[in-house]
């Protein structure tokens, strides 16, 4: 409790006054197709691929080496990410994430008369299109502080070009995690902890505001059939007021909710749910030795922008 108290803390102080709106979005676009089928959740989740990017200090925990490919098709194909995810080490990992946004086909406008203003004479022209990308490279690592709290460090660096400008970004993740006993975990990410900042060529200076993941999961196995369950719940709060973009917003704060489940009936075989933000996901896995392919489905929204969908293929050694 003393260090999610001081997270909320440091959260507080480390929100410039001059941070802009919704600067650090394209940092939210998460890896993890099985991440995604569980409601957005993974700051307990060792297990999955892309567990450096959710939370770094998951990265101190044993596991395998392992790489993913990821392709997704947000709001029915509107913006599409493809992610590279590589996690290197036993006892304890590295890992790298390389993320690609993309919306193509996207109209720019013209006046017929550009020294005239807008009239049924004076319409607009569609003279160009442009496509829209972002490219982020995340990097991961972590130590062990005991046996039981472990934290991390995320760098990432971006680079975005949108319609005829282009810019830099910079900035980096805080994470722990905290193995409370008989299957429970906490595990906290500490997003933007000192305001991401991008620089566009124009000069324009943008700053992210930092914001706090906290999460709770348990690992028990249905005893009479030793069938595997992960469950977890996670919420990610905001110092700022975000409207009906999150599930709870209120004067200078706000926090979306999220939770899912995993339940592997047999060992090659993961049946995914849950819950994310105002929409529910879904989701399976197949393993075959060394390979694995997994897909996640999240139902429409209400802000109506439509489905998404994600699907990956990785190995492991």
């Amino acid at each position: 409790m003393k260090i999610i108290h001081i997270s909320l803390l440091a959260l507080v102080l480390a929100c410039p006054l001059s941070a802009t709106k919704y600067a650090g979005e394209i940092f939210a676009f998460s890896p993890g197709v099985q991440n995604q089928a569980m409601g957005n959740t993974g700051l307990t989740f060792a297990g999955s691929n892309a567990s450096g990017w959710w939370n770094p200090a998951l990265l101190a925990l044993p596991g395998a080496s392992s790489v993913e490919l990821m392709r997704s098709d947000f709001f029915e194909g509107l913006l599409t990410q493809n992610q590279i995810n590589l996690q290197i080490g036993s006892t304890t990992r590295n890992s790298i994430s390389i993320n690609h946004l993309a919306i193509d086909k996207i109209k720019l406008t013209r006046l017929e008369d550009e020294n005239a203003e807008l009239s049924n004479s004076n319409r607009p022209y569609v003279w160009k299109t442009v496509t829209n990308q972002d490219l982020v490279l995340y990097g991961g690592f972590a130590r062990k502080l005991n046996d039981r709290l472990a934290i991390g460090l995320a760098p990432k660096l971006a680079y975005r070009s949108l319609a005829e400008n282009s810019g830099f970004g910079f900035g980096a993740d805080l994470g722990a995690y905290w193995e409370l006993g008989k299957g429970w975990a906490a595990g906290m990410n500490f997003r933007d902890f000192f305001s991401t900042q991008i620089i566009w060529e124009s000069g324009e200076h943008e700053l992210a505001m930092p914001n706090l993941d906290l999460e709770l999961g348990y690992a028990f196995q249905v005893l009479k059939y030793n069938i595997p369950v992960q469950v977890a719940v996670r919420t990610q709060a905001y110092p700022e007021e975000r409207g009906e973009a999150s599930t709870i917003s209120t004067a200078g704060l706000s926090a979306d909710l999220h939770a899912g489940v995993m339940v592997s009936p047999i060992p090659m075989l993961r049946l995914m749910g849950g819950y994310d933000t105002d929409s529910f996901t879904t989701g399976i896995g197949v393993a075959i030795k060394a390979l694995g392919v997994d897909y996640a489905f999240r139902s429409n929204s209400a802000d109506g922008l439509g489905f998404t969908q994600k699907i990956s293929l990785s190995y492991q050694w």
